[in-house]
């Protein structure tokens, strides 16, 4: 069974850095290169920031590698602020819309539909109106290699459980992968593939659909 938390695992795209083992950073070894770091890391966030809040929409492929080993594919799509769809290929049955301030997971297969805050899932990082990271996130690590930077966050009002390490490519901070860490210490992934961006998106694809049940009260049934 897929959980809320893994389908919410959402970004990489091509060439993504080794995912094999973790980075490796170099020592700092005196206080001019801890100050120099530091500047570093502030340089970084508002690279990352600036790249962020650029995107306003985004359509792409999917596929989702859940802590299993399953795979999952389907279509993405992202309207910044707020909004983000993902339609699974058959046989999967999920159906993700996150309509601004509700991310729904719905079962075609049972016809039913559950919500949660947006607020409460990764994606809050990734579509509030205007994204700082300093100042929306606790920041784990910052760690960089081969040409990626990878930076682990945590929700620090402990509302959303885990972590998440985004990896991004310098120096555009393109945003490659996104791997999910759950409250169990299971990671998912999910790659992106023939991303398409700027492109008009119908509001109408984020649009949390009702329970058939909710549909049929509504009709006098």
């Amino acid at each position: 069974m897929i959980t809320l938390l893994a389908t919410l695992a959402l970004f990489q795209a091509t060439d993504p850095a080794p995912a094999s083992e973790p980075p490796v950073t170099e020592p700092v070894a005196t206080a001019e290169a801890a100050a120099a770091v530091e500047l570093d890391r502030e340089r970084v966030l508002s690279g990352i920031n600036d790249y962020l809040n650029s995107v306003d929409t985004l359509r792409s492929r999917f596929i989702q590698i859940a802590p299993d080993g399953s795979m999952a594919e389907g279509n993405l799509a992202l309207a910044r602020p707020g909004r983000l769809r993902l339609d699974y290929d058959d046989p999967n049955p999920l159906r993700i819309i996150a309509d601004g301030t509700t991310v729904a997971v719905e079962d075609q297969a049972l016809e039913t539909v559950d919500r949660i805050p947006l607020r409460s899932t990764p994606l809050w990082w990734l579509l509030k109106p205007e994204i700082d990271i300093a100042e929306d996130a606790a920041i784990v690590s910052m760690e960089r290699e081969f040409g990626f930077l990878y930076l682990t966050l945590r929700d620090p009002s402990e509302e959303m459980e885990g972590e998440i390490m985004f990896v991004f490519a310098e120096p555009s901070y393109e945003l490659r992968e996104w791997y999910v860490t759950d409250a169990l210490g299971e990671i998912t992934r999910v790659t992106l593939s023939g991303v398409q961006s700027g492109e008009a998106l119908s509001p109408r694809l984020f649009v949390i659909p009702e329970p058939e049940s909710r549909r049929d009260s509504r009709r006098g049934r």
